[in-house]
């Protein structure tokens, strides 16, 4: 029976190649290439990766598992749930904006990569959000129950919190625009007016 390869090995690979595919491109790019930036034979890069797609699975896990650790290291468990709200959408805006090129190179890798994935990716994506989401609706369910919220439908609030912060990234990249004051014009009038003063 083959040994596994070691998840945290590969995951410093996938990152090293990915650092390396930042330099050089990745249109056209093979693996005997992503071997060769790495240093290493190309047997070596096979026991940890079939093709660029594995590459780009394991590199897209490790960007989305840094994203939720810097977004809950902003976070504060006594924050009220409308503040922990704008929180995580200021934090999942300025994990990105810390490496403006990020976004455009993940979607560069994904066409080389998994071109025919589309489905998978998105599904992967949206299981990461998606215990968040669902802590973060029953929080505001328990605020509206206990005055501290007003009157809303938290599913939708999640979704259209969500749908803002990508729409500010996709703007980002698109158009080169500053998302912050439209994040911000969203938190202050649409998301802060929620708050109920605590009598």
């Amino acid at each position: 029976m083959a040994r596994k390869p070691d998840p945290h090995r590969k995951t410093e690979l996938a990152l090293a190649a990915f650092a390396a595919l930042r330099q050089r491109g990745v249109v056209g790019t093979t693996m005997s290439e992503v071997a060769l930036a790495l240093g290493m034979k190309r047997p070596a890069l096979y026991y940890y990766f079939k093709d660029l797609g594995e590459l780009f699975d394991a590199v897209l896990n490790a960007v989305l598992a840094d994203q939720r650790a810097y977004v809950l290291q902003q976070l504060d468990a006594d924050d009220h749930p409308v503040d922990a709200l704008a929180t995580w959408m200021r934090a999942t805006l300025a994990f990105y904006e810390a490496d403006p090129q990020l976004i455009g190179m993940l979607l560069q890798f994904w066409a080389v990569g998994r071109p025919d994935a589309a489905q998978d990716v998105l599904d992967r994506a949206r299981d990461l959000v998606e215990p968040v989401r669902q802590f973060a609706i029953a929080l505001l369910l328990d605020a509206v129950r206990d005055g501290r919220v007003r009157p809303c439908q938290p599913e939708t609030v999640l979704d259209l919190c969500v749908a803002v912060v990508d729409g500010c990234l996709v703007e980002r990249i698109s158009r080169g625009l500053d998302p912050r004051p439209i994040l911000e014009l969203f938190i202050a009038q649409v998301l802060l007016p929620l708050k109920l003063p605590v009598p």
